[in-house]
C-alpha cells in the first residue's frame, strides 16, 4: 500500500474532521520493525532537502505539533525531528503563558522564535493553544485582562465601520467608551475572531515565504489512558505525569469539539492541517516524516549555482591552493 499525504490532509470547511480520520490507523506501513527501518531510510532525504533548503536561504518552513496530551509531541521531535541539521533547526516549546506574555496578544510570543529564511522552526504547540484552552476552561480568559469591549465579540466587525462616512468612525469610538462588563463566557463571535487573526498571520507567513504545515496527532481516548497509567506506575516516568492530565480528561468532547473547528476554519493551502494517527508512535513518527517529505519538496530547494564571475574567482582560488603544494 502507498501512502498519499493526501490521505492526512484536512480540507477547508470539512464537517467534523477528526470523526474521518482513525487513531488506530497503520497507514499501510507494517510492523514496527518495518516502520522502524523505513523511518530510517526516510531520514536522509529529509537531511538533504533541508540542507538545500538551508543553503538557498529562500524559503523559511514552520512545522506546528498539537495534541491531546500523551499524543507523542515529544516523541516526533526526538526521533524525526532532530533529523534535521540543529544549525538551521530551532524548536520552541510553548506553556501557558505568563508575565509578560500574558501583557501581550495572544499572537505576540509566537513571532520572535519565527523561522528565518533557510531554516526550519518547529512549535511544539502554539498559539493554537489560546483558541482551544480558554475556549474549555473559560476561567482562563479573566487571566488575560482584555478590555470589555474585546471580550463581547469583534471590536471591528461593524456594518458601517467601511462606509467611508464619519459615522463609521462614531460608532467604533461609542464602542471603545462603552462601559460594559466583560461576559465570564466570550460568545462565538470573540473566537472566530481569533480564529480570523491566525488565519491572517498565517497567510502573511505566506506571502513573506514561510511555509507553515500543522499536525494534529490524533490519540484515542483509551491509548491515553494507557500511557498515562505507564506514566504512573514506571518511576523512571513518573516526572511526565501531571494530576492536571487527568482532569482534562473530563473536558475530551470538549476539546475534540474545538479541535473540530480549528481545523477544518484554519487548514488553507498555505496553511494546511493534517491529522497523523497516533495511537501507535511509529505510525505517527513515520507518517510525519513522509508528509515532510512530500512538502519540503513541493518547495524545490536547489544549492545555489554560481554564475560566470564566481565560477571565475573559485578557479582563481583553486589555482592558488595548488601552488601551496
Amino acid at each position: 500500500m502507498s501512502f498519499d499525504p493526501a490521505d492526512l490532509l484536512v480540507l477547508p470547511g470539512a464537517h467534523e474532521p477528526l470523526r474521518h480520520h482513525r487513531p488506530d490507523a497503520n497507514l499501510g506501513f507494517g510492523d514496527k520493525d518495518d516502520a522502524v527501518q523505513t523511518l530510517g531510510k526516510v531520514m536522509p532525504e529529509l537531511r538533504s532537502l533541508h540542507d538545500r533548503l538551508n543553503a538557498e536561504r529562500t524559503w523559511s518552513f514552520l512545522i506546528i505539533l498539537q495534541a491531546m496530551d500523551a499524543a507523542g509531541k515529544d516523541g516526533i521531535v526526538k526521533h524525526v525531528l532532530t533529523g534535521f541539521n540543529q544549525q538551521s533547526c530551532h524548536v520552541t516549546s510553548f506553556s501557558a503563558p505568563v508575565g509578560n506574555e500574558v501583557s501581550h496578544s495572544f499572537l505576540w510570543r509566537c513571532t520572535m522564535p519565527l523561522p528565518a529564511r533557510g531554516h526550519i522552526g518547529v512549535f511544539n504547540r502554539s498559539y493554537y493553544e489560546e483558541v482551544l484552552v480558554p475556549r474549555v476552561r473559560m476561567e482562563y480568559i479573566a487571566y488575560q485582562r482584555l478590555p470589555a469591549p474585546c471580550v463581547t465579540g469583534d471590536i471591528t466587525d461593524g456594518k458601517h465601520y467601511d462606509s467611508g462616512k464619519m459615522k463609521g468612525f462614531k460608532a467604533f469610538n461609542k464602542q471603545l467608551s462603552a462601559q460594559a462588563q466583560a461576559p465570564s463566557t466570550p460568545p462565538a463571535d470573540f473566537w472566530q475572531a481569533r480564529l480570523d487573526d491566525i488565519n491572517g498571520f498565517e497567510r502573511h507567513l505566506a506571502r513573506s515565504g514561510t511555509r507553515v504545515v500543522k499536525f494534529f496527532l490524533h490519540l484515542s481516548r483509551e491509548e491515553q489512558k494507557r500511557r498515562f497509567m505507564a506514566r504512573i506506575e514506571d518511576s523512571a516516568r513518573n516526572w511526565k505525569f501531571s494530576p492536571a492530565d487527568v482532569r482534562d480528561r473530563r473536558y475530551w468532547q470538549q476539546y475534540h469539539h474545538a479541535y473540530s473547528e480549528i481545523l477544518s476554519t484554519t487548514t488553507k493551502p498555505w496553511a494546511p492541517w493534517y491529522v497523523i494517527p497516533a495511537d501507535y508512535k511509529y505510525v505517527a513518527r513515520l507518517a510525519v516524516a513522509k508528509v515532510l517529505v512530500h512538502e519540503l519538496s513541493l518547495l524545490h530547494p536547489k544549492y545555489p549555482h554560481l554564475d560566470k564571475h564566481g565560477r571565475k574567482e573559485l578557479a582563481k582560488a583553486k589555482k592558488i591552493l595548488e601552488k601551496e603544494g
